[in-house]
């Protein structure tokens, strides 16, 4: 038997119009799974079916609306898994915070998947047995100037995966994190924006393995979703290239 094998199993995942959302439903494709996309892109929805095929699902929705998560799950029966990759960043520093930009950040960082697997596991949604993966981020384990409110949202994934981890205990269900590095995605392209390509370039020096690519972290992904990983619960794994590890 392939330990990493995933047929059988539906993984609902946020954040799968672009990037590592995307590429994590690719990556389920691969290994026999099936899953529901989430995202408000729907023509990027669209495309993602037309190249996994129709036994794969989506639901357009914003995940900063209560009552398009609450949609979600009406939505959703007996699946196995749930990757929460919908994630937004603003760099800003400290004199620039506003309740705008606080709300903006966490309600699709962390807010929303606290109220899905709220709901989710009131309602009965999930089976025994499943897997979680959070996608959290480096920022919210180091300090990096300018990046407070995202780095708070994100090291929230972190604590709260630990307190479910024990929580879902009893029902075999498994909850870890990724905390990538930076990965080229939109959200780099747009870093590039806020920054400059010079300070990118220069940020990629300190990774020895250079930037992550959306597949080198939705590989790991699929480990945590499979039962390859049916020992591991309360983690973050850590993807950056080796970026936190060097002097």
């Amino acid at each position: 038997m392939n330990p990493f094998d995933l047929s059988g199993k539906r993984i609902v995942v946020t954040g799968a119009s672009s990037g590592i959302g995307y590429e994590t439903c690719l990556a389920i494709k691969r290994q026999g799974g099936t899953f529901i996309a989430i995202a408000r892109r729907e023509d990027f929805l669209e495309k993602l079916i037309e190249e996994c095929g129709n036994e794969n699902s989506f639901i357009v929705a914003d995940l900063s609306k209560m009552e398009d998560i609450k949609a979600i799950v009406d939505s959703i029966e007996n699946i196995d898994g749930i990757v929460h990759s919908a994630g937004v960043v603003t760099l800003a520093p400290v004199k620039f915070y506003s309740e705008e930009l606080m709300n903006e950040m966490r309600s699709i960082n962390f807010d929303s998947i606290v109220y899905l697997i709220n709901l989710i596991f009131k309602k009965k949604k999930i089976n025994k047995g499943s897997s979680i993966v959070l996608v959290s981020s480096i920022a919210g384990l180091f300090g990096m100037k300018g990046n407070g409110i995202y780095a708070a949202s994100k090291g929230a994934l972190i604590a709260i995966s630990k307190v479910w981890a024990a929580e879902f205990a009893t029902s075999k269900t498994r909850v870890n994190c990724v905390s990538p590095g930076m990965v080229k995605t939109e959200i780099t392209s747009k870093s590039i924006e806020d920054l400059s390509l010079e300070v990118i370039q220069q940020d990629e020096k300190k990774y020895p393995l250079g930037y992550g690519d959306p597949i080198q972290v939705a590989n790991p992904i699929v480990f945590l979703l499979s039962d390859a990983s049916s020992w591991i619960t309360g983690q973050n794994i850590v993807l950056d290239g080796g970026r936190t590890s060097t002097i």
